[in-house]
């Protein structure tokens, strides 16, 4: 459940959610992908300097065409 890994009440998520208009869904999405980040980093999963460069070229040159 959302509310075991956040320091917010259950109350406070609901609250987030609507005033954000974000779903529970979304936010228990969100919840767990930062938790796999964070379970990753951990690890020393880490993206490379050339990934990363692949990534912010791919952005920048999308941006460029428009």
């Amino acid at each position: 459940m959302l509310t075991s890994r956040s320091t917010l009440t259950r109350d406070q998520i609901i609250e987030d959610a609507l005033s954000h208009g974000r779903s529970l869904a979304w936010q228990e999405k969100w919840v767990a992908g930062v938790q796999a980040g964070i379970e990753g980093a951990d690890r020393g999963d880490f993206a490379n300097e050339e990934e990363i460069a692949t990534v912010l070229n791919k952005y920048s040159q999308a941006s460029a065409s428009v």
